[in-house]
């Protein structure tokens, strides 16, 4: 039964290993359970060897392709030769009943040095006629296709398939002398596969024979040489978990680093600063120290002493200046708002300014913030007073900018406006309240929607809403409507608090404006 599958073309599933044969079958040996394919392609490529044998136990998968009546029918297609052979080869037709060693199969052609051809096209039966190889001369032809050959059997002339075809090729097309394919011999017999795994340099490296290892270490005896009990009984009896031992057992200090304390620190004192009142108001700090407020008769002694002890007038208005335009240069963006590369978008500040001192403090804070580049504009109503000798030495001063200096409301901006400074509330001119530009600006600040920053305003507060508020040296006891109370450095002497009964110690550590926060006494 299984000789009647003799001619058919298959396909034998091998494995991953082995791989996928096709080809044409030859015999089926029952006996020995083989199969033998002539013409055989294994995984697409074609086989050096004329014929192929299989074993049944290497066949996982087999399909039929064609049956032996639709394969006789085939026609015979010689592959495209490669650059390295050495000569070509022309179909010849040999009438059946010839002489030759078979008349049904195809004659191996030789050439003078006696080298068979073998497996260079597939058995094939076309009309009873049958094709060999004869081996021919180079011959320039001007009919050179890409192929390197005329064959009729493919070019649609498939009536006259007994026609001899030579094979053509252009002088550019020269065959290679002492080429691979001239000197090494192709042997006759199927390639051995090796499936013995290579080493890798990783398994070189890392498998080496375990009698080269060394001693097995005693994990037991190195821990008994540690004596877990008496170091846990040093580090206990301490006092602080950082013990170091030198290598001969001896303790020595441990390194710190730069920001810690060597020395043990006593308790910290929170309430540093004691006024006389008893009623005041208490304020802390972000470290958490305590900042009580005083009231504005104090205030007024703490001012006239400075003075006296030589802290004049025209030296605190500097110190207020520079602390309110640093706090004010930071509010609106810092480094990233001041930045070279932002210049199209300089802030604009307003500073009303009153006919006092807190007047002039708010004019000397708009000069330092010109001087960084920021869009000022002052309004002063009326003129200074000749008493007011310090507002007029400042406005001197800041007209020297080139920014805006204005009297009146209506030259005030009404585009965009980062930040509103108010200085128009003294301490002793509570009347200011009743005049019909006040009431003008009462209306224009809450329209401009802007945060509003108040520099040293009174105890009672202001008519506008504030979101911040600057106090100096010692906070005043202020009301909800100044909004979040900082506290400016005036660097007075210690000498000065003392004189006035007041306990001080400066909270303000590394900082020349520090935030307070209210809390309940």
């Amino acid at each position: 039964m299984s000789a009647s599958w003799v001619g058919s073309v298959i396909s034998v599933d091998c494995g991953d290993a082995l791989g996928t044969y096709q080809g044409q079958v030859k015999t089926v040996d029952d006996t020995a359970q083989t199969l033998t394919l002539s013409s055989a392609f294994r995984n697409g490529l074609k086989c050096e060897v004329k014929e192929l044998t299989l074993s049944a136990r290497d066949i996982r998968y087999l399909k039929i392709l064609m049956s032996p009546s639709d394969a006789a029918r085939i026609p015979t297609k010689q592959a495209t030769p490669s650059k390295l052979t050495k000569e070509l080869y022309v179909e010849e037709p040999v009438t059946v009943g010839a002489a030759s060693p078979k008349n049904s199969h195809l004659h191996q052609a030789k050439d003078n040095n006696n080298r068979s051809y073998n497996g260079r096209s597939p058995i094939n039966h076309v009309n009873s006629t049958n094709y060999r190889l004869s081996p021919v001369k180079h011959k320039p032809d001007n009919n050179f296709n890409h192929s390197g050959y005329t064959n009729g059997l493919t070019n649609g002339n498939n009536g006259n398939r007994n026609q001899r075809h030579t094979p053509v090729n252009d002088e550019c097309h020269r065959p290679r002398r002492n080429s691979a394919s001239e000197v090494k011999k192709k042997s006759s017999t199927p390639r051995k596969i090796d499936f013995k795994k290579r080493s890798t340099p990783k398994e070189d490296c890392f498998s080496a024979p375990t009698e080269s290892y060394l001693d097995d270490f005693d994990f037991e005896k190195n821990l008994a040489l540690f004596d877990k009990k008496a170091v846990f009984e040093e580090i206990e009896s301490s006092g602080n978990g950082t013990v170091i031992f030198a290598g001969n057992g001896e303790k020595r200090p441990a390194k710190y680093r730069c920001d810690e304390n060597v020395l043990q620190s006593e308790p910290v004192v929170l309430s540093q600063i004691k006024v006389p009142s008893s009623d005041a108001k208490c304020y802390v700090t972000d470290s958490g120290l305590r900042v009580p407020s005083i009231s504005h008769s104090m205030r007024k002694q703490l001012l006239s002493a400075a003075e006296l002890a030589g802290l004049n007038e025209p030296r605190l208005l500097e110190m207020v200046g520079r602390s309110a335009s640093e706090m004010v240069l930071q509010l609106l963006g810092g480094c990233h708002r001041m930045s070279p590369q932002n210049n199209h978008q300089r802030p604009v500040v307003v500073v009303l300014c009153g006919c006092h001192g807190q007047g002039a403090q708010g004019v000397n804070c708009a000069r330092q913030l010109a001087n960084h580049n920021v869009h000022t504009t002052v309004f002063v109503p009326g003129q200074p007073s000749e008493h007011n000798t310090a507002l007029e030495q400042e406005l001197r001063l800041y007209e020297l900018t080139g920014n805006k200096k204005t009297s009146d409301i209506k030259d005030l901006p009404n585009g965009t406006v980062d930040m509103i400074i108010t200085a128009i509330d003294g301490q002793d001119n509570p009347g200011v309240k009743e005049e019909a530009w006040y009431r003008l600006l009462a209306d224009w600040v809450p329209s401009m929607r802007v945060p509003v920053l108040a520099i040293d305003p009174p105890p009672d507060g202001t008519a506008f809403q504030s979101k911040w508020s600057l106090g100096l040296g010692l906070p005043l006891n202020l009301p909800p409507s100044c909004g979040q109370v900082y506290l400016s450095d005036l660097s007075l002497p210690k000498k000065v608090f003392t004189d006035l009964g007041i306990k001080y110690m400066s909270p303000f550590g590394h900082k020349f404006v520090i935030p307070l926060h209210a809390v309940k006494a």
